[in-house]
């Protein structure tokens, strides 16, 4: 996608506004443009009216962050998937997320995302340096 929507489904959870802009940075360091829209809610009418639009990045709590996109027009991804798509995969664990909590953390070396190994509380993940893919 070349033109990516960044929807603000939250204006209630803390860091939603630090989130949005380590999404901004991020897309325009890919090479693409971005459109911040706040829809509350969103439906497959509200993101139909911005056809431009080739994805959207749905900044929502937990509970709201999945929705059923078949009958969207756009493909619409969390935080998590847009950081893994928009950095190549360059620092995906393996882990699948539905929070926004990774984009608020600072990042390491210039580019997105948290540090090496799955800093992200919880446990899990195994020994030694993490998964790491070539799309």
């Amino acid at each position: 996608a070349r033109v990516v929507g960044i929807v603000a489904g939250t204006l209630g959870v803390a860091g939603y506004l630090k989130a949005i802009a380590r999404l901004r940075k991020l897309i325009a360091d890919s090479g693409r443009k971005s459109y911040t829209i706040v829809a509350g809610k969103p439906n497959p009418q509200k993101l139909a009216n911005f056809p431009e639009i080739e994805a959207f990045v749905l900044v929502a709590c937990e509970q709201a962050a999945l929705i059923d996109g078949r009958d969207y027009m756009q493909p619409v991804i969390t935080p998590w998937e847009a950081e893994v798509a928009f950095t190549h995969g360059a620092h995906w664990d393996g882990e699948v997320r539905l929070d926004f909590e990774h984009l608020l953390k600072p990042s390491k070396g210039g580019k997105g995302g948290e540090g090496e190994g799955g800093e992200e509380g919880g446990g899990g993940g195994g020994g030694g340096g993490g998964l790491r893919f070539d799309f």
